[in-house]
């Protein structure tokens, strides 16, 4: 019998290898929401398609940042949107500046007069507008008297700032939950399209997926009384849906959700979110934000089996001094 052959393994190239190759002068680099899909396509919209795009995380935000400085920028631009200020963000500045890379920062989140100075020196531009969603920012900077860059801009702002006055925003924010839709939902904001048959269809398949999650977190939650009402809960997806839900049914001032390896997605009434995060590794804006617990082996034992969120209570006394 003849011994099967394995195909050899291919090695894929490392982020740095296709920053050193890549065939554009501007990488853009953003969030993975639906507000960074907004930012990207304003961005296209101005430059063009051969953007190099890089979604993240907030935790994996400073790592590609530090990446990108790692190569010789030739004077090309990086473009930094919908992340702000972060530990760690100074130094990675500073290599970025000296390889080469001219920087220009759009963002909406909290910033103080301390972290823009310190980083000013080391980029072209540094715009923070608390006032608009991030897409909104890029907006007003490079596509300003577009009509449909302002007309998603305006449905982004919508979901991303919590006004809720859009539906259309409900069903894009859904969908981009998942990272994989992204492109699905820039590519439409370029041809000027906000919702079709297409979106509509995924929004569909992942609504009911999205309500099962969300009353799951509502059986599992826990209510801190004290200077805040706190709805404290196991997060299994959605979480600015499950918040929003949360808050309806609980009438509570800050939601907390946690997945199972301690990250946490954070909603409050009161201007506090980002402060509370800032103790926990985070960071966001006012209302909305995100950070960890580190959890370790047992605390992701105890949520995915018995759905107990540890470190809770510390949470609910760090956000009592706010």
């Amino acid at each position: 019998m003849p011994l099967c052959k394995h195909k050899p393994k291919e090695n894929k190239p490392t982020l740095q290898e296709k920053i050193v190759s890549r065939n554009t002068n501007i990488i853009h680099l953003t969030h993975n929401d639906l507000d960074a899909a907004g930012c990207d396509a304003v961005c296209r919209i101005k430059f063009g398609e051969e953007i190099f795009t890089i979604f993240s995380s907030v935790g994996r935000f400073n790592w590609f940042f530090s990446q990108i400085g790692s190569c010789s920028g030739k004077g090309d631009s990086l473009i930094i949107s919908d992340i702000g200020y972060q530990k760690g963000v100074l130094e990675s500045a500073k290599k970025a500046k000296a390889a080469g890379w001219k920087i220009y920062w759009f963002d909406h989140h909290k910033w103080t007069d301390e972290e823009k100075s310190s980083v000013e020196p080391y980029v072209e531009k540094l715009t923070v507008d608390t006032s608009k969603c991030a897409t909104g920012v890029v907006y007003a900077e490079y596509a300003s008297g577009n009509s449909s860059a302002a007309e998603f801009a305006k449905v982004v702002c919508d979901y991303d700032l919590w006004k809720h006055e859009d539906k259309r925003s409900a069903i894009l924010g859904i969908i981009t939950a998942g990272q994989k839709n992204l492109e699905l939902v820039r590519d439409k904001f370029i041809k000027g399209v906000i919702v079709d048959d297409e979106i509509n269809a995924v929004y569909k398949k992942i609504n009911d997926d999205k309500n099962k999650c969300i009353k799951k977190s509502l059986n599992a939650a826990k209510i801190f009384e004290g200077k805040y009402k706190i709805a404290v809960m196991p997060a299994f997806g959605y979480p600015s849906e499950t918040a929003a839900e949360a808050r309806k049914t609980f009438s509570s001032d800050i939601e907390l959700l946690v997945f199972d390896n301690g990250k946490f997605s954070l909603r409050s009434v009161p201007d506090i979110s980002h402060l509370i995060a800032k103790e926990f590794n985070g960071g966001g804006h006012p209302n909305a934000s995100g950070g960890s617990f580190a959890y370790g082996g047992k605390e992701r034992l105890l949520l995915k089996l018995f759905k107990k969120v540890s470190r809770a209570d510390k949470f609910v006394s760090t956000a009592e001094k706010y």
